[in-house]
């Protein structure tokens, strides 16, 4: 029922008063004769007991408004949890929420179907315990190298979808998981992680990749075939060809080797992400492998009249690195630089030392990359607009292979760019070099 406006309480308690006091006065007046001055005190003291009775009436209607007011809103905030508990419980990913300790606070019914544990069972305990994490060579993540950690720490939302959880009855699945801070008034309160099984997706990317190589590789015979042939025409082996003949036939070799160079890009990459390519580092001079891939691009630079300057670190520590893979990540950035610079312009390639980490550079002076290209030029088969235009021939996997390899080495890639003024893309890896790795084939 809607509470009485105010003014409506003040004449009710105006008209009770003045009632009360004009029956007590009549009452007294007849008992005692109209004896003025009696007369006079009863009617103050009713006048007294009316406004105590008011009030007191007034006051146990407002408490019982306030009463409702504050049962109305305890039925609405328990509405209202009750409310996120269903939406929490219908969202179909697990979802888990921790304290500043990493301890597991909430867990919603998907979670715990894919973990194994009762919510009951989890609250209060290290996550580490209720979801154990595992890379994907089976060893197990110490929780201080755990995501979680660092969100707390540096307040940032880190994605990954490499790692494997363990559930309560040991089966390992792996997972999607994207883990943000929980800040209140500028303070990380804690952690909120999504994440989902993703083995299926897994297992669908590994089938994709098998095809790719399987093609891939059968594609490489009668290419290579094509090559031979060709060179052989060219040559002059089988007879003399007249310069148009030569022209068909020089336009016949270039596509092919185009078609050999994306044929070699997709088994790299298929290789890489299947898990099945040989890591086998040795001790490497980082600063002799790029001259060396300097070296290789020398003709290009030299037509196009490029100025290439290389500063290394004096200090420079020779690395355990697998060669032929860091130097597909040099060569690929390298050969863009030097395919998307324009004549005249400079290329520079900076090795130095940061932390435990040792710090490449490569910056050009070329077309530069647009602001809506940037976001995508780490995918797979893609290529800016401009560079389209400036440069058709392309496989747009360089990129993607560079970044495969630097972050499958604990390493991290990245650039800055502007249209017109070039490009600088930087990458690390760790001082302690990259693992060895057993496996089937090698990079080509």
């Amino acid at each position: 029922m809607a509470s009485q406006k105010p003014e409506n309480w003040f004449f009710r308690v105006k008209g009770l008063v003045f009632i009360q006091a004009f029956v007590t006065v009549t009452v007294v007046g007849l008992g005692w004769g109209w004896d003025l001055v009696r007369v006079e005190w009863a009617a103050v003291m009713s006048l007294m007991s009316g406004l105590l009775l008011a009030i007191t009436l007034f006051s146990i209607r407002h408490l019982r408004e306030v009463e409702k007011d504050l049962e109305d809103g305890k039925n609405k905030a328990e509405k209202e949890r009750e409310l996120q508990r269903v939406m929490l419980s219908s969202i179909g990913e697990g979802v888990v929420v921790l304290d500043t300790e990493a301890k597991v606070r909430l867990l919603n019914q998907a979670a715990c179907k894919m973990l194994g544990w009762k919510m009951e069972e989890a609250i209060g305990k290290d996550w580490d315990i209720v979801a154990p994490l595992m890379d994907e060579q089976g060893n197990l993540i110490d929780k201080s190298k755990r995501a979680t950690k660092r969100v707390l720490e540096e307040g940032i939302v880190l994605t990954n979808n490499k790692n494997c959880y363990v559930d309560k009855g040991g089966r390992v699945f792996s997972v999607g998981t994207t883990a943000a801070p929980i800040v209140i008034e500028g303070k990380t309160t804690g952690v909120i992680a999504i994440f989902r099984d993703i083995t299926h997706d897994k297992a669908v990317d590994r089938a994709k990749s098998e095809f790719v190589s399987l093609a891939s590789h059968q594609l490489r015979t009668p290419l290579s075939a094509i090559k031979w042939f060709t060179e052989l025409l060219a040559s002059g082996d089988v007879g003399e060809m007249t310069p148009e003949q030569k022209q068909f036939l020089e336009n016949i070799y270039s596509s092919n080797e185009r078609m050999i160079e994306l044929v070699n890009g997709l088994l790299n990459i298929s290789r890489i992400e299947s898990g099945r390519i040989i890591i086998d580092p040795k001790l490497t001079d980082l600063g002799v492998l790029v001259k060396q891939i300097i070296n290789d691009l020398v003709a290009q630079v030299s037509e196009k009249k490029l100025e290439m300057i290389v500063s290394l670190h004096p200090n420079l520590p020779q690395m355990n690195v697998d060669s032929k893979l860091v130097a597909q990540v040099y060569m690929n950035l390298l050969t863009n630089a030097v395919k998307y610079t324009p004549a005249g312009g400079q290329i520079e390639v900076m090795i130095s030392l940061k932390g435990d980490e040792v710090l490449s550079r490569v910056s050009d002076t070329g077309y530069g990359i647009p602001p809506d290209d940037q976001k995508k030029i780490f995918e797979r088969f893609y290529r800016a607009g401009n560079a389209v235009k400036m440069v058709p021939d392309g496989t747009g996997l360089g990129l993607y292979l560079a970044k495969t390899i630097v972050e499958s080495s604990g390493g991290r890639i990245w650039f800055e760019s502007e249209v017109g003024k070039g490009s600088t893309f930087w990458f690390t890896l760790p001082l302690t070099g990259m693992q060895a790795k057993s496996g089937e084939v090698r990079i080509s």
